[in-house]
């Protein structure tokens, strides 16, 4: 049940009205690429309060995914787990933790839980008449229920990810004053009053302190993360019109610093839920909840969802493109100009990718511009070969006509639709024995049935945004590590782990461990059953384990 007198709590009756008359408003969808097929794959779990519920509703965590490429990734929730009004309390209480568990057994592949819960209890009983010691005190009485939720899910499936989601600047002077003369008729003058009428900055500076004290625990505990954005509305919509209260200003879109903004200002009005009577003093229109979320997805979501190993393009001069009439250029861009053909050149290190079997691999492109008509269709030609094309790495005339090790035509996914969109091109199997430890491998992309249009890619130099190489490697189904049986499939514990990983096999022939980066790290030695990963520092890794029937491999977190 809904309740009010708190902040991001909603009056039931006005929400509910409001948002069912103008739900389909509210929902965004980005077309996919139909022609080839991807199989979904439930990897992240949605809980939380008002806010899980709103981006459950709108669907903001499939299309951030599908914005970023990784459309065969979807999230799932309902509203036992994402409930307006929730606090940290609710998931400390057995219905709520017994539906988590029972979603989560129902989804194993969940590698995530997207979690945002703790603004009711900052807010709601927060006063701006606190003393400091009263504010303290209230702070880390939530921060201590907050860290029982997050080791509950850490129980509830050993490993997991998670993702404390935060919150951004909400706007309650303004909002409501612009309701005049029916202030006190707005749903949320009753929070804003019990608050005692806080302005921008006294609001959020809890604010701040609150994302600052949870940067600070984050960065010690590498099974939880946080992208600490409370001003990232203000940097993507900017206040064009100026404030209709203190301060009156206006400043243009992407000025704002993050991660803070401007703490003298609230998020923008364009920024809140839109009731159409009235707006939101607090929760976010879809597309500030896709703003939030596209922040997220390049600062975490991106890189965490690629699969066993990722690349990023190097060097400059290494990439770029070449045209069927011998240009060559670092700008990366596919299509066909004045009947000119372009292809988009790639190279990728790959020194540091394990000897095993590879099952899989992707390209990640992110659009930056087009002109003319969308050459990409559901499909790209791409060419392959390990080493170079040319007589160097770098991109030549010649590559264009060059002998492959293989061409062929590799399914598009994402989203091209709008700059700032990603497409996967999942490579075709016929390309896997190509990319290997011997160097670098390059790869030529270019759209056969072009005709006037060019699509440029983002280019290498923003780790962000650079072109990605995505590897999926072959794995054991059965623990031949420990031999204990069908359906075990950890090959060691603990994990998390802080000094000591055991290993029960002595099948093992070697082991790596990687980091996030991809790049081999340690090659411990296996000693009675154990190995020694405490000069590790803190993270995540991946652990690859040779044995004689096969490879296994696991993400490991380092406490």
């Amino acid at each position: 049940m809904l309740r009010f007198e708190h902040i991001f709590k909603l009056n039931t009756a006005m929400i509910q009205k409001y948002f069912l008359l103008f739900v389909t408003c509210l929902v965004t969808s980005f077309p996919a690429f139909s022609q080839c097929t991807e199989t979904d794959q439930t990897k992240v779990l949605l809980v939380g309060d008002s806010w899980a519920f709103f981006m459950g509703v709108d669907q903001t965590l499939n299309n951030a995914l599908e914005r970023w490429g990784h459309s065969h990734y979807k999230f799932f929730t309902n509203t036992t787990i994402a409930e307006n009004g929730a606090e940290t309390d609710d998931f400390l209480k057995p219905d709520k933790q017994a539906e988590i568990i029972a979603q989560l057994d129902a989804h194993p592949e969940v590698e995530l839980i997207h979690l945002s819960i703790g603004g009711n209890d900052f807010l709601g009983d927060w006063n701006v008449n606190f003393t400091q010691a009263q504010t303290d005190s209230l702070m880390q009485a939530v921060e201590a229920r907050l860290l029982q939720v997050i080791d509950f899910l850490k129980s509830a499936k050993p490993g997991v990810r998670i993702l404390w989601s935060g919150y951004t600047y909400p706007n309650f002077e303004e909002v409501i004053e612009d309701s005049a003369p029916f202030q006190t008729n707005h749903p949320f003058y009753d929070t804003w009053e019990g608050m005692g009428f806080p302005n921008f900055l006294q609001i959020n500076s809890l604010l701040d302190s609150v994302a600052h004290e949870m940067e600070i625990y984050t960065n010690s505990d590498p099974q939880v993360d946080y992208v600490n954005a409370p001003g990232i509305l203000q940097y993507t919509f900017g206040q064009i019109d100026p404030v209709t209260v203190a301060p009156n200003g206006t400043y243009p879109a992407y000025t704002a610093p993050l991660p803070y903004g401007y703490p003298n200002y609230p998020s923008p009005k364009d920024g809140m839920r839109n009731y159409f009577l009235t707006k939101d003093c607090f929760h976010l229109s879809p597309k500030g909840y896709d703003d939030m979320l596209d922040y997220q997805m390049q600062k975490f979501y991106h890189k965490f969802l690629m699969d066993d190993q990722y690349f990023l393009a190097e060097g400059i001069t290494q990439n770029g493109s070449v045209s069927s009439g011998g240009n060559v250029s670092t700008t990366l861009q596919i299509g066909e100009n004045a009947g000119e053909s372009f292809a988009t050149a790639l190279s990728f290190n790959t020194t540091n990718m394990p000897d095993t079997v590879l099952t899989g691999a992707s390209i990640f492109l992110r659009r930056e511009s087009l002109s003319g008509t969308n050459p990409i269709g559901s499909s790209l030609q791409v060419k392959i070969v390990h080493g170079n094309f040319g007589a160097g790495a770098d991109v030549e005339a010649g590559d264009w006509s060059a002998n492959a090790d293989a061409t062929d035509l590799a399914c598009v996914f994402g989203s091209n639709s709008k700059n700032g969109h990603w497409l996967r091109v999942d490579l075709p199997a016929s390309m896997l024995p190509f990319i290997h430890q011997a160097g670098n491998t390059q790869f030529l992309i270019s759209a056969p049935n072009a005709t006037d249009g060019m699509f440029t890619f983002s280019p290498t130099n923003d780790p962000d945004f650079a072109p990605v190489l995505n590897l999926t490697f072959k794995h054991l189904s059965v623990d031949v590590a420990s031999g204990m049986g069908e359906n075990q499939t950890t090959a060691f514990y603990p994990n998390p782990v802080k000094d000591i990983l055991k290993i029960d096999n002595a099948q093992v022939r070697e082991i790596f461990i990687l980091n996030s980066l991809g790049e081999k790290i340690l090659n411990p030695i296996l000693v009675q059953g154990k190995i020694d990963v405490s000069t590790l520092p803190m993270g995540l890794y991946w652990v690859y384990i040779y044995t004689e029937k096969g490879l296994f491999s696991q993400k490991m977190i380092k406490e």
